[in-house]
């Protein structure tokens, strides 16, 4: 399916979209490849529906995430301590914000604009993802499906 360019920022929303792969796709510089991707599939909720009888079912497709040209990255993910106990879970999006870095600070992407990015989760509570990126692409992967859940069971990602 056709990606979403990042300028069309505002137009999105990751609330409750599930995390459930992170992965760094970065260039070879021996071959003069210095791209630097973060690339994050995710469950996204294309359409929140409100029935009637107010409960809620959601449209969802498993989705690509990529942010370009990443700098700075910082993962802060903090499970608790269980005593080994309790086994990780997905993440999930509380927010996406970005903020234009100032031209005078910005050294990186000199023909375009350039980001610092925050996506703060809910899940677990009080963890971050931040980094610097010059824009995303978001790529539906599948054909949303309704379902009760905010989520789609593992078999259905594609």
């Amino acid at each position: 399916m056709a990606g979403q360019q990042g300028d069309e920022f505002e137009r999105h929303s990751w609330h409750d979209n599930i995390v459930y792969a992170i992965r760094l796709d970065v260039g070879d510089a021996f071959e003069g490849d210095f791209h630097s991707d973060l690339v994050l599939d995710i469950d996204h909720i294309v359409e929140w529906d409100c029935a009637p009888d107010g409960s809620m079912r959601f449209r969802v497709a498993p989705a690509t995430l990529a942010f370009h040209d990443v700098t700075d990255l910082r993962i802060a993910v903090d499970f608790g301590d269980s005593g080994c106990r309790t086994a990780i879970n997905e993440l999930a999006i509380d927010d996406i914000v970005r903020e234009r870095l100032p031209a005078a600070e910005q050294k990186i992407c000199l023909d375009r604009t350039y980001w610092r990015w925050r996506i703060a989760l809910n899940l677990p509570a009080g963890g971050e993802i931040a980094f610097g990126a010059s824009g995303f692409t978001q790529t539906l992967r599948g054909v949303p499906v309704l379902t009760e859940e905010q989520r789609l069971p593992a078999d259905r990602r594609a």
